[in-house]
């Protein structure tokens, strides 16, 4: 009899974790190229430039369990730098760590814990360098159709350098 329960409920464990994984599923989307532009600005070295504007866009009709981004960060000119990204749900305008840079549409902010970095990029003397972004404000930016993605923005060269956001993709897991 004991031996019979263990096996029975072995069984309903390798059950349940089939049904569960089955109720759980994965949808890669592709997404449009994205370009920006960036340089070096002594007085926000060491915080996150985040845009005025969130990127929004239309809520998935389920809420994701988690989100990766992936593709490649291209620059108009070889960098030796780091770039690293970062993503807030709140409204940079109203935190008072940010401070409102109007020569351009965009906040610097003190890293604070509406911040959570989502990624990196590596330039090591190129100009292009994969990326992948993650994370919990990632996640939930997607689910409720708004995020602002900032870039820490160090030791890049004093003239304007030109980004693109290349072969972007979205895995979105939604399920249990």
């Amino acid at each position: 009899m004991r031996e019979g329960f263990r096996i029975g409920l072995k069984s309903l464990v390798l059950s349940l974790g089939f049904l569960l994984a089955a109720c759980s599923f994965t949808v890669t989307v592709p997404l449009p190229d994205q370009t920006f532009s960036a340089q070096a600005l002594p007085d926000t070295q060491g915080e996150i430039l985040y845009p005025k504007n969130p990127a929004t866009f239309d809520p998935p009709p389920v809420s994701p369990k988690s989100v990766v981004i992936q593709g490649t960060l291209e620059a108009d000119q070889p960098l030796n730098t780091t770039l690293a990204f970062y993503v807030r749900l709140k409204d940079p305008k109203t935190d008072p760590g940010c401070m409102d840079l109007s020569i351009i549409p965009a906040y610097a902010c003190s890293i604070g814990p509406d911040d959570e970095k989502s990624g990196e990029a590596f330039f090591n003397n190129s100009s292009s360098a994969p990326l992948t972004l993650t994370g919990r404000n990632l996640t939930q930016g997607i689910a409720q159709g708004q995020f602002w993605l900032g870039l820490e923005v160090q030791g890049l060269p004093q003239r304007l350098v030109n980004f693109a956001l290349k072969n972007l993709k979205a895995t979105v897991t939604v399920g249990f």
